[in-house]
């Protein structure tokens, strides 16, 4: 009877460590202009380059070994807040973003993203046949949305899924030079894709958001064994250990 509560205790506490231990994953985020990234609720990082050279960000962090990793990205180009334009307001400017993780995780169509800031609304606003200054006509319309939208439980079943758009269509803007960051041209992407919402130059503000299986696979940022795996064999060792001690 002892031995079999032992035996019970130590399955619960082997299923809590399964259930809650860290996996190590790192990978490279790309944004036209700007981001900020989430997981699981956490802030994880932010580029620190608000407009130019166009420069990747590395990242690492931990994520649940069992279960599932959400992942938040806040992507924004670099426009007016009041007229969405750029260049001291002469012209409208596209976004993109692209991401890679090394738990298998891509950026594609399978990721939500909603528009918080759209605009200009009206572009005739930039004819100056008819205005004087785009700037006092140009205008951009902002949406609604959670505080929480980052959050792990965060429901975003009604956002719109992204939309693809491939690398010559959105570019790798300014190149970085020499100490001014990771050229993104030299990054393998691998099966990540490019993505927005449907108007690259008028959906100025965009918030993302991705629930990633911790099963994946390993990414192209990582091409060694993932700490998600060391943590289960390590604890499968644990437990046959612990079997055999209570059996003798």
């Amino acid at each position: 009877m002892m031995m079999t509560y032992q035996l019970a205790s130590l399955l619960l506490v082997v299923f809590f460590l399964w259930s809650t231990s860290a996996a190590s994953i790192s990978g490279y985020i790309y944004a036209d202009n700007y981001f900020e990234f989430y997981v699981n609720g956490q802030l994880t990082a932010t580029d620190p380059v608000l407009f130019i050279p166009h420069q990747a960000v590395q990242v690492s962090f931990e994520g649940r070994d069992n279960g599932t990793n959400v992942y938040a990205i806040l992507a924004k180009d670099f426009s007016d807040n009041v007229t969405g334009l750029e260049y001291d307001n002469t012209q409208m400017g596209d976004g993109g973003l692209i991401a890679t993780f090394s738990d298998g995780t891509v950026t594609s169509s399978a990721w939500k993203c909603k528009t918080i800031m759209y605009g200009p609304v009206n572009t005739s606003c930039l004819d100056t046949t008819l205005h004087t200054s785009p700037f006092d006509t140009c205008r951009v319309t902002y949406y609604n949305y959670s505080a929480n939208w980052y959050d792990r439980d965060f429901d975003d079943i009604a956002w719109p899924a992204a939309v693809e758009y491939t690398a010559d269509v959105v570019g790798w803007g300014r190149t970085p030079g020499a100490n001014e960051g990771i050229n993104p041209r030299t990054i393998n992407w691998g099966a990540a894709k490019f993505i927005w919402r449907e108007n690259l130059l008028r959906d100025n503000t965009i918030l993302c958001r991705y629930t990633a299986s911790a099963n994946a696979t390993v990414g192209p940022t990582d091409g060694g064994t993932s700490t998600s795996c060391v943590n289960k064999l390590s604890l499968l060792l644990i437990l046959l250990l612990s079997f055999i001690r209570l059996a003798v």
